[in-house]
């Protein structure tokens, strides 16, 4: 599984909204009575924006995660403004700083299904479930014994609310959230742990006047950041590879400075091979491909072209850097040994298939894959971009014209 330490930088922005939002708390009382009005409403009204744009683009888990944090706020303006030494109050305490985390948890390992389909509707009725169950642990908790009470028992320290257990609770789901963020480098993960940090201060420092409303307004412009990421993601990365797309390509071309380095790639044999292991097969060369290109050196980064083409862009580099650092990667496929399973051993039923999985690789083949590659710089014969690109298509002609599994400049 491939790891991308460079998407802990997507944490950057809820971590900012987060320590603005503490920040600006401070200020909310000395403004006028109309603007503290409007910020008393601004989460409610992030929430409807969210809300908006997770039903046009069809995220089911940021939507859940919307309505569960409007909740969220509602549950903490109505009911939570008093003293927790109120049983009622305590109850509800108890119950929302469980279902803070595990809900979290929940929307963090459950896949992106879609709203409008079956799979959709199971996992919102699991997420009201959760809900329940969160409120019925509330009531239960405290009665099992005097040690489980006081361990779930708020203000367990001077300046800190929250209860040891769900102080614990939230730091593991926070451990996993960072991890996910890790492996799978979506936007996703990274609006939901926004959320998931800025309900934790607003639930550990209640006693605080306006954080409420201070951290529920991080956790709406998280909510929303993260759907419009998302919806940049759909247009500008390629959905098989997770690389950047055509889309994005060109706009880098347009910013490309004076002096840059531009490279074709191309999967040897491609065709074939797809035709006699089936697409299904060809697809995970594609991601292995990619996978190896998108770790190329020297600065470089790489797009899908189109099929089993791709590109490569080394701003202010020559053309050996480049040719380089694309040879390396070139040797790194070329390595690469894939196994393919015999499909005449696979079980009709998919999990009779999973069981013996360990099985049917006794019958796998191994195949090795190559790529060709050309490079070609901007000079005075090739001023713009589009005249680069096209002159590293003419050295990967000559790199397979050559005899392929090479990197021609």
């Amino acid at each position: 599984m491939q790891i991308h330490p460079m998407a802990m930088m997507r944490l950057l922005l809820p971590a900012a909204l987060i320590c603005g939002g503490l920040w600006l708390r401070i200020f909310i009382e000395n403004l006028g009575v109309e603007i503290q009005v409007v910020l008393t409403y601004l989460p409610y009204l992030l929430c409807v924006t969210a809300l908006f744009l997770a039903y046009q683009f069809n995220r089911c888990r940021l939507m859940l995660a919307t309505i569960g944090m409007g909740f969220f706020y509602w549950l903490v303006q109505s009911h939570l403004q008093v003293s927790l030494s109120q049983p009622d109050a305590a109850r509800l305490y108890l119950a929302a700083s469980l279902a803070v985390p595990l809900l979290c948890l929940y929307l963090l390992l459950v896949p992106e299904t879609g709203i409008w389909n079956l799979q959709g509707l199971i996992v919102s009725l699991a997420f009201v479930f959760m809900v329940l169950v969160c409120a019925q642990l509330a009531q239960w908790l405290p009665q099992t014994s005097e040690a489980a009470a006081e361990y779930y028992s708020a203000r367990p320290a001077e300046g800190y609310v929250l209860s040891y257990g769900a102080t614990l609770l939230m730091a593991l789901v926070l451990v996993v959230g960072v991890v996910l963020v890790v492996l799978r480098n979506e936007e996703a993960e990274a609006a939901l742990l926004g959320v998931l940090a800025a309900l934790y201060l607003t639930l550990a420092l209640l006693h605080l006047d306006n954080i409420s409303i201070a951290m529920c307004v991080a956790a709406g412009m998280c909510l929303v950041w993260g759907l419009l990421r998302s919806t940049h993601a759909m247009a500008y990365r390629d959905e098989l590879t997770g690389l950047l797309g055509r889309r994005a390509l060109g706009e880098r071309l347009d910013r490309l400075g004076r002096r840059y380095c531009i490279a074709m790639l191309d999967v040897d044999h491609f065709k074939q091979f797809n035709d006699k292991h089936g697409h299904d097969v060809g697809d995970e060369v594609l991601r292995m491909v990619s996978s190896h290109i998108n770790r190329v050196g020297s600065g470089g980064t790489a797009y899908r072209y189109g099929g089993e083409e791709f590109c490569v862009v080394f701003p202010r580099k020559s053309l050996e850097e480049a040719a380089a650092a694309l040879d390396s990667v070139r040797a790194q496929i070329s390595d690469y040994r894939m196994s393919i399973r015999d499909r005449r051993l696979r079980p009709e039923r998919s999990r009779e298939g999973a069981r013996r999985r360990g099985a049917t690789r006794l019958g796998s083949s191994q195949v090795a894959v190559t790529i060709s590659a050309g490079v070609a710089e901007r000079s005075e014969d090739c001023p713009k971009p589009d005249e680069v690109v096209m002159y590293a298509d003419k050295m990967l002609y000559r790199a397979k014209k050559a005899g392929r599994n090479r990197v021609v400049y």
